[in-house]
């Protein structure tokens, strides 16, 4: 929903109607400038606490810990296509939630009562986090929530130099190549990309900025709050002259990316149209990927290499270099083979 200051928001609704204790929680998050993304995930996942307690006859205010427990496992073997633990389909449209979505509910459910802080679950939960406070100043201990979902890491997806060649020139329109690029070859995130004005790019300097801003007309975050200067990748700078030459023309807008072709002339272009024009370019190449992937491509691309884990992490925008490896940066066999290639007297040696 839109708010009064023009900002989104969202909200949860039961079967009568707004749920005043998850609304205060959100408007909260709101206040406290959380992405309207970010809001709607919480949401959705208060949405599943809501329905259980529903389910299961409970009061959201007398919800203790055994209910929180029983959640979770509630959780761990049901998904939106599968709603009840019991049911059975023959051919199911989802498989059952993965360890991430099901931790990131409990998360969710975490907060909502850290902020209804006179609640009996936020009471002994408070309880919890003191104890294992108490454990960690005499033992070292993996800080993990004793009713967490054990999370697996998972390498996020990265193309092959070909494969991202592909992608780039796929799209007929300078625009849409644009865009792809500032994620493949400068590793933006979408939300940044969309949220670009003229002035954020420097053909003379072949520099980006990236900048935070909370009123951008589309919603666009940045996801950091510090301003990001990086190189412009040649190719980049090709790409945004020839878009402003041949299709942007004499258009009078502050944003880079805007509708052109379709809608409202001159809108900023929407996530959703990012998504469709993923979802094109998937279609008319065969290769499969995300905004996501092309971010990771570009992280792994300059480690492959040979740059620094710290400059990769800085042209990411992290604030940490532990980020960049633990996520961003896939090392393949073929990698660790290339790397060993160099050590002086590891293939010479045989049984």
């Amino acid at each position: 929903m839109r708010l009064p200051d023009g900002t989104t928001s969202s909200t949860l609704l039961g079967p009568d109607g707004v749920v005043a204790p998850a609304e205060t929680y959100l408007a909260f998050l709101h206040d406290l400038g959380r992405s309207p993304h970010t809001i709607r995930g919480y949401a959705s996942d208060l949405a599943l606490w809501f329905e259980f307690l529903q389910q299961t006859q409970r009061r959201w205010d007398e919800a203790v810990m055994s209910d929180l427990a029983a959640f979770s496992a509630y959780l761990r073997r049901t998904n939106r296509a599968r709603p009840q633990p019991d049911t059975v389909i023959v051919h199911p449209a989802g498989v059952v939630r993965s360890a991430r979505s099901c931790q990131r509910a409990l998360s969710a459910v975490f907060g909502f009562y850290d902020h209804h802080s006179q609640t009996p679950l936020s009471v002994a939960l408070n309880r919890s986090r003191q104890q294992r406070q108490h454990t960690r100043q005499h033992a070292s201990r993996t800080r993990r929530h004793p009713l967490g979902v054990k999370v697996s890491h998972a390498i996020p997806q990265s193309l092959t130099g070909e494969e991202l060649a592909m992608v780039l020139a796929a799209p007929p329109r300078y625009r849409d190549r644009l865009l792809l690029a500032l994620m493949g070859l400068n590793g933006l995130r979408v939300g940044g990309a969309l949220g670009l004005r003229h002035a954020d790019l420097s053909l003379r300097r072949q520099e980006l900025r990236v900048v935070p801003r909370s009123d951008n007309a589309n919603g666009a975050r940045a996801k950091r709050w510090n301003v990001l200067t990086v190189p412009l990748h040649p190719m980049v700078a090709d790409l945004y002259a020839d878009y402003l030459e041949y299709e942007y023309g004499e258009l009078d807008c502050d944003y880079v990316f805007v509708n052109l072709w379709g809608g409202q002339i001159g809108q900023p272009l929407s996530y959703d149209s990012v998504r469709s024009l993923i979802a094109k370019t998937t279609h008319a190449t065969g290769i499969g990927f995300t905004a996501h992937t092309l971010r990771h491509t570009f992280a792994t691309t300059l480690r492959r290499g040979g740059a620094p884990m710290e400059v990769v992490s800085e042209l990411l925008g992290h604030s940490s270099v532990t980020t960049t490896r633990q996520t961003y940066v896939h090392t393949t066999v073929e990698d660790l083979r290339e790397r060993l290639s160099h050590v002086e007297g590891w293939s010479g040696i045989h049984a």
